[in-house]
């Protein structure tokens, strides 16, 4: 195995362990930076988990409901 697989392994792993950066892993691209996320309090970071859990769930019903969509396609009714 080469090194970037070790690495990535271990980068990985580390996030597992550290709650801090497994959300600023979620929320550091949509501009909450891991600094900001350090200095909350523990129910303001539970409010984040949230918040991310609601976003992935969201995700995997629109992700559901396109493919349902794209593979039943309303018919036209033929008034346009």
């Amino acid at each position: 195995q080469h090194a970037g697989h070790c690495e990535g392994r271990h980068r990985k792993k580390l996030i597992e362990r550290d709650p801090v950066l497994d959300l600023a892993a979620f929320y550091a691209p949509r501009g909450i930076t891991p600094e900001t996320i350090r200095q909350m309090s523990l129910a303001d970071r539970a409010v984040l988990r949230e918040g991310r859990a609601r976003w992935y769930e969201d995700s995997r019903w629109l992700i559901a409901a396109g493919i349902a969509l794209a593979y039943n396609p309303k018919e036209e009714d033929g008034n346009g």
